[in-house]
């Protein structure tokens, strides 16, 4: 019964607060949601927090009455993070006028003995957008005075030809004189794009030390493309910089050095290491204005003059295992070769090496008396 009360027209629009409305439908909620500009200012993991709590909104939410009704445990245990996080992420969405609280949670510790309940009750919010303002309202009339004092504000008298000032002239405005840039709505899409990529992902999307080329030989152009978009978002998994430009970017840039047998480990390690084995002394966190040209900045150090990729880590650990082993092996065959040699033949009795006789674990002695023994006996063998 308290559910559906909560949950009815007249009580969860009560609660919308002022300058918002409730939201026609989950999906131009979840657009809203998305396009807010201070979810741009929240850090990489805080905004994948708040993508994978919207998704868990959309799928509890109640579509007839447009609330959610949950507990904070059940969501930290959802997304894997503490209930504190929960709470902050909640109340972000409240103060952004997104959420409006219908009814408040209570523990089963504190809820009354007479209503005869032992279970804690959850709290219940409504889905609410920012109300569009309303717009002021144009006078139907004006008079020939009004209309020539709105002409004289309004709009100034053309120049004469050779008058406008060159483009040069404005050199002397500063930049905080100029408007700042408006955010490309596709920009937002294809970040919005990678960040629902991401937040589905559940194991690696490209093994870290493998080749980025598909399993099978002869693949179309459509299998290459997949596997360098699941490389491509595997970088931008762990290298956070890099979400605020496209998977198809990060793509163009690496893909040289996919084709030369370069893995998504080679890629991360050149973002930190120099050629030379040396780190750069500042990290990939904070201070790049320009994602896309660090990025290449940083592959490019890897490349020759000519344009090809050096060797990548992977590529000389694997050069290096090689010589180790085909070095063991040359030693293995150098040694058996010299045990073969020692064993010198003379008579059907064979004289043991002095590396095998090194081997021996007798003592020295013994093994002196036995060698004088062996020899003289081949001796009294040549003689008979």
């Amino acid at each position: 019964m308290r559910v559906a009360y909560e949950r009815s027209k007249a009580v969860v629009l009560r609660a919308v607060p002022k300058g918002c409305r409730l939201a026609r439908h989950v999906v131009a909620w979840k657009r809203v949601v998305l396009e807010h500009p201070a979810l741009e200012l929240m850090r990489a993991d805080g905004r994948a927090n708040m993508a994978a709590l919207i998704e868990v909104i959309a799928v509890q939410q109640d579509p007839a009455s447009r609330t959610w009704r949950t507990t904070w445990a059940w969501v930290a245990e959802r997304l894997g993070v503490h209930e504190d996080s929960v709470g902050r992420m909640i109340r972000r969405l409240k103060d952004w006028g997104l959420l409006a609280v219908v009814a408040t949670g209570r523990s089963a510790r504190y809820t009354p003995r007479a209503t005869g309940k032992k279970q804690g009750e959850a709290p219940v919010y409504a889905l609410t957008v920012p109300a569009p303002p309303v717009p002021a309202p144009t006078p139907t009339e004006k008079t020939e005075e009004e209309a020539a004092v709105s002409v004289d504000i309004n709009v100034g008298p053309v120049p004469p030809e050779g008058v406008c000032s060159p483009p040069h002239a404005r050199e002397s405005l500063s930049p905080k004189d100029a408007a700042a840039p408006r955010p490309s709505a596709k920009a937002a899409a294809q970040r919005r794009e990678i960040q629902a990529a991401l937040a589905q992902r559940t194991a690696p999307l490209w093994p870290a030390h493998a080749t980025v080329q598909p399993s099978r030989v002869g693949a179309p152009r459509s299998d290459w493309k997949q596997a360098y978009r699941w490389a491509g978002l595997e970088i931008q998994h762990h290298a956070l910089v890099l979400r605020r430009i496209t998977t198809a970017y990060v793509v163009s840039v690496a893909k040289t050095h996919f084709r030369a047998g370069w893995s998504v480990a080679d890629v991360l390690h050149a973002l930190d290491w120099a050629p030379n084995g040396h780190r750069y002394p500042h990290d990939a966190a904070t201070g790049i204005t320009h994602p896309g040209a660090w990025f290449a900045a940083r592959l490019r150090a890897w490349t020759h003059q000519d344009g090809t990729p050096h060797r990548s880590p992977d590529q000389r650990a694997a050069a290096e295992a090689e010589q180790r082993r085909a070095e063991a092996v040359a030693a293995a065959a150098r040694r058996t070769a010299r045990q073969a040699a020692g064993e010198a033949t003379a008579g059907g009795v064979a004289v043991r090496s002095a590396e095998v006789a090194r081997v021996d674990g007798r003592p020295f002695r013994v093994r002196w008396a036995a060698q004088i023994a062996a020899g003289a006996a081949a001796a009294r063998s040549l003689q008979g």
